[in-house]
C-alpha cells in the first residue's frame, strides 16, 4: 500500500477516541485537531523507517517541527539549514485557498464528523497524482532531461505526446506561482548540483513553453522547486507527498476547526441536464 493509504488506516483506529465536531466544544476541537496533526509526521516517519527494515526513531522535544521530522525519517539530526529550509516549505505549503484536499476536509467536518474522518478524507484527495504526487514527478522529469541542453527538446516531445510538463502551470494562477519564486530562493540557499541544474533547465522549459502556447502562460508553480529543495536538504522521494501532508495536516486542521464552528452542511446543488424521466 501507498504511504498515505497506510496513514489513513493508522488515524481511522486513531481516531477511535475522537468525538464528532458536531458534539464538542471549540476548545476540544483544537485539542483534538492538535492530537491529529502531531500524529501524522511521526506516523508518516515511522512507516517509512518500518518499510526499510529500521526502528522508529522517538522524536526529539528539543527540536523544531521540522527538524524533529527530518530527524524522525533520516535517523540523524538535521543541520539548521536543511530544518529551515523543510520548514520553509511547510511554511508556504501549508494552506492554499478551497484546493481539492482542503475543501474535502471541509465538506466532511461539516457533516459533524470528528477529525480523523476528515483528514482521512482530504488525504485521499491529495493522494491523487494531480495534487499531492507533484513533487517526485517533477524532479523524475528533471532526472529525465539530464541536462539544460536537453530540455527544450524534451518539453516539445512531452508536448508533442499530449503530456503535461509537471512542475509547470497552475489550475488558478496565470501570472507565476509566488510559492515558486519563495522556494527558489529557499533552493538557492540550499545550493548544490541539483539545484543549479534546476534554475538552468526552469529558464529552458520557461521559453520553450512561451514559444509552444504563446497565448497561455504556464510559469513553473511551487512543486517544481518542491522536490528540489527536499531531496536537497535530504528527504527521500518516497517521502515527498508524505511531507506535503505533514504541512497541509496543520492546513486541514484549521479549516475543520473553522467549518465545524458554522455548523452548516456544505450540500451544492446539481442540474440534471439527461434524458427526460418517465415514471
Amino acid at each position: 500500500a501507498s504511504m498515505l493509504s497506510k496513514l489513513r488506516a493508522v488515524l481511522s483506529v486513531a481516531g477511535l477516541g475522537l468525538s464528532p465536531v458536531i458534539d464538542a466544544d471549540d476548545d476540544e476541537r483544537r485539542a483534538q485537531t492538535l492530537r491529529v496533526a502531531t500524529l501524522v509526521p511521526m506516523v508518516l516517519a515511522a512507516l517509512h523507517r518500518c518499510g526499510l527494515g529500521l526502528a522508529p526513531v522517538e522524536p526529539d522535544r528539543s527540536l523544531g517541527h521540522a527538524a524533529a521530522y527530518l530527524q524522525a525519517v533520516t535517523g540523524e539530526v538535521p543541520t539548521p539549514v536543511a530544518a529551515r529550509a523543510v520548514e520553509q516549505y511547510m511554511i508556504l505549503t501549508i494552506d492554499h485557498g478551497f484546493n481539492a484536499s482542503t475543501f474535502t476536509a471541509r465538506v466532511v467536518a461539516s457533516t459533524g464528523a470528528d477529525p480523523a474522518d476528515a483528514v482521512c478524507a482530504a488525504l485521499g484527495a491529495l493522494a491523487g497524482p494531480l495534487h499531492g504526487g507533484a513533487p517526485s514527478r517533477a524532479l523524475d522529469a528533471l532526472d529525465e532531461i539530464g541536462s539544460v541542453d536537453a530540455a527544450a527538446d524534451w518539453v516539445r516531445g512531452e508536448m508533442a505526446a499530449g503530456r503535461r510538463i509537471m512542475g509547470f502551470g497552475h489550475a488558478v494562477y496565470r501570472a507565476p506561482d509566488p510559492r515558486s519564486a519563495l522556494l527558489r530562493e529557499v533552493a538557492e540557499r540550499l545550493g548544490g548540483d541539483l539545484v543549479e541544474l534546476a534554475t538552468a533547465v526552469e529558464a529552458e522549459i520557461l521559453v520553450t513553453l512561451a514559444e509552444l502556447k504563446p497565448g497561455r502562460p504556464l510559469p513553473s508553480n511551487v512543486e517544481f522547486y518542491a522536490g528540489v529543495v527536499m531531496e536537497t536538504a535530504g528527504l527521500p522521494r518516497s517521502m515527498f507527498t508524505p511531507t506535503f501532508a505533514v504541512s497541509r495536516t496543520v492546513g486541514w486542521c484549521a479549516h475543520i476547526v473553522e467549518q465545524a464552528a458554522s455548523a452548516k452542511l456544505i450540500r451544492p446543488s446539481s442540474r440534471y441536464i439527461g434524458p427526460p424521466i418517465t415514471l
